[in-house]
């Protein structure tokens, strides 16, 4: 088995341990030894979080496994950022949760998290770092940008392009061939019919209006 830390003490962690839980059950043999969560809250320094051992802060628990794999579990994207540059040379496994339906022709990258029951389609490449959340959707021939947070019940169609690091909330969705530039917020609930430009906030009051 392989050594794991996992960064963040909070409800993406618990997601992401729960998802390494469901990936080791599904296999002949463990895959997976979660040595416990880094979290830099002084708060979260000892003790136990759903099971796992507390490590103390990210530069603790670099130090004292710095063989380990890591998965940053933290959504937002300035911060998966900054950790990843703080942990640099450390291996980052991209998780994919066994419910999931993902095509052989995808292209995804280190760090990335595919949630259970998210859809990705034929032909899309999806970056480092990305979260696609629960039963997100990406249609075929589209793109997400890396550090890129996809929402639960997101629906992309085909030939979207995401940025880097764009939040999509929660239900929100993209009509066949729109981009979104990085940086961009989709808020949730909200339908994109047109290009949005980088670092734009687009929320469901813009739609009605348009």
């Amino acid at each position: 088995m392989r050594d794991l830390f996992i960064v963040g003490a909070g409800g993406f962690g618990r997601e992401a341990v729960w998802t390494v839980e469901r990936i080791n059950a599904a296999q002949q043999q463990p895959v997976w030894r979660v040595v416990g969560f880094a979290d830099d809250d002084p708060s979260k320094a000892s003790g136990n979080f759903e099971g796992y051992p507390l490590l103390g802060s990210v530069e603790k628990a670099s130090k004292d496994f710095p063989g380990a794999s890591v998965f940053i579990a933290i959504g937002d994207n300035e911060a998966r950022r900054r950790i990843y540059a703080q942990l640099r040379g450390f291996d980052f496994p991209a998780f994919i949760d066994p419910s999931a339906q993902v095509s052989p022709t995808t292209e995804f990258k280190h760090g990335t998290f595919i949630a259970p029951e998210a859809v990705v389609s034929v032909g899309t490449e999806i970056g480092k770092f990305v979260i696609l959340s629960a039963r997100a959707c990406v249609g075929h021939d589209s793109t997400v940008g890396d550090f890129s947070n996809i929402g639960p019940g997101v629906s992309l169609s085909g030939h979207t392009k995401i940025g880097s690091d764009v939040t999509m909330g929660a239900n929100s969705s993209t009509s066949s061939g729109v981009s979104i530039a990085d940086q961009a917020v989709i808020e949730c609930g909200t339908p994109v019919l047109k290009d949005v430009e980088s670092r734009a906030r687009v929320t469901i009051i813009d739609f009605l209006k348009s």
